[in-house]
């Protein structure tokens, strides 16, 4: 089953890790816990096996061994679990055997392979029991050798590490448990900052997107994440205030041009009409329908521009060809105005032909339109290492700085009743925006004081590169 809640998952993490921990500890102490227990028993068989040779050393004679057993039980009833057996080192005899253990361990000293430290660890046939043997050899007073084997019993050891690991598994489940609650109580409140960013959302609507992350005791994970919220808010506030903007401008410039033809139809019918006089009107209204097609054409581009699923018809362009045919496509209304163009500067780049043409149309038809009457259009071409620059300049009065920020905008007008008779709608430089965006480019403005004002489109030299690529 899939784990929804994040501070349970987090707290059976840490109990896992925790679990983990605690298997490995337990694997170390008991592995420690065996060694040292083998190392007393071993030394405890050492001690052990030297007073049991000083018993048998002081014998006269290996008959004399037998009489001595019960010298080495008294020394083997102060070594619990200790077992000897002493044989006759010539012929094999038995001399003292305590128990069943001590002969098995004179049998494991003549089969088995003992450890070089002189040690042998067997287990008993008949209980199973884990034994540590250790052998010694030596001499009686009139030279008599025998052979003596000592065995420590290991079932002690055994119990005590067999209660070892049963306590600890037995704690294991509590001690877990513990720390999985500890956890979710630590987790639960590690996480306590994340309701503010849920209180924000909440509060969060169309009518009211003013709810903002209060940055201030945010643990320092969270703040980039808090300052993240904070900015998408700020960008979905100015979208909500630039959608409701455009709403009331879109309906105001629908309203205008409706509103006229309207007024001229009811004009026409509210009396008779000659023939000549209804094909007046009607020719008047197809300006204003025209006005109307343009406007819904311009915002059908901004809306497809604005989706994810536009594609660019990328081809290498000359610009300074472009920038010709443009000049030549122009040339009418310019000199209407008494006004020319200048050329200059040369780049190839790979563009949208058709999109990019219509941008740089907006920008010259502009120039025209607000340029001084003889002054000179200039078309400028330069590059360097970073971007492409398509420059296009007039003379005319400054556009106030208050005003460049948002000559973007929809709908914008710096003077409004000179662009609606100009024909303009008011997306003109919103269309040249939106088509340097699917370039990964931009568009600048600049306007100083000797009333010169330049556009100047920029293409990223990495994305040409890259269309190229293509």
């Amino acid at each position: 089953m899939r784990v929804r809640s994040l501070a349970l998952k987090l707290a059976l993490l840490v109990g896992m890790l925790g679990l983990f921990q605690a298997v490995a500890v337990l694997a170390f102490s008991y592995n420690t816990m065996s060694r040292s227990l083998d190392e007393q028993r071993r030394h405890s068989l050492e001690d052990t096996l030297k007073e049991v040779s000083q018993v048998v050393d002081r014998q006269e004679s290996s008959a004399a061994i037998s009489g001595a057993a019960y010298q080495l039980a008294e020394v083997l009833g102060r070594h619990e679990g200790m077992h000897v057996v002493v044989e006759r080192g010539n012929k094999g005899e038995t001399l003292v055997a305590f128990s069943n253990v001590g002969k098995e361990s004179l049998h494991q000293l003549k089969t088995a392979i003992w450890a070089p430290d002189a040690f042998l660890e067997w287990r008993s046939r008949e209980t199973g029991t884990k034994m540590l043997s250790v052998s010694a050899t030596g001499n009686t007073k009139n030279g008599d050798s025998y052979v003596m084997v000592l065995t420590a019993d290991r079932r002690a050891d055994d119990e005590i590490l067999k209660k070892f690991l049963l306590t600890a598994l037995t704690a294991g489940p509590f001690v877990l448990a513990l720390v999985s609650l500890g956890a979710l109580a630590i987790v639960h409140i590690g996480l306590k900052p994340l309701n503010r960013f849920r209180d924000a959302a909440v509060a969060v609507s169309t009518k009211n997107i003013s709810a903002r992350i209060n940055p201030e005791h945010l643990p320092s994970e969270l703040l980039p994440l808090g300052k993240a919220f904070n900015g998408m808010l700020d960008r979905l506030d100015d979208g909500i205030r630039r959608l409701s903007q455009f709403s009331g401008d879109l309906a105001h410039e629908m309203r205008t041009p409706l509103g006229i033809l309207l007024g001229r139809t009811q004009v026409a019918l509210s009396q008779q009409r000659t023939q000549e006089e209804l094909l007046q009107v009607l020719e008047e209204n197809v300006e204003e329908i025209e006005r109307l097609n343009r406007l819904v054409t311009d915002m059908l581009f901004l809306a497809h521009a604005d989706s994810t699923s536009f594609v660019l018809a990328a081809k290498p362009m000359n610009f300074a060809t472009l920038a010709k045919e443009i000049a030549d496509f122009m040339e009418l209304p310019a000199e209407e105005r008494g006004m020319s163009f200048q050329i200059s500067g040369n780049a190839t780049v790979t563009v949208d032909a058709s999109l990019v043409q219509r941008a740089i149309t907006n920008l010259v038809s502009n120039a025209i339109r607000y340029g001084a009457p003889g002054s000179v259009i200039g078309l400028e071409i330069t590059s360097d290492q970073s971007a492409v620059r398509f420059s296009v300049s007039n003379h005319g009065e400054q556009i106030p700085a208050e005003h460049r920020a948002r000559l973007f905008d929809r709908f914008y007008r710096t003077e409004f009743s000179r662009a609606r008779e100009a024909g303009g709608s008011g997306l003109g430089l919103s269309i040249v925006k939106a088509i340097m965006k699917l370039h990964r480019g931009s568009v600048e403005v600049e306007s100083n004081e000797h009333g010169k004002t330049c556009f100047t489109l920029i293409f990223p030299i990495h994305h040409v590169r890259q269309a190229v690529q293509v």
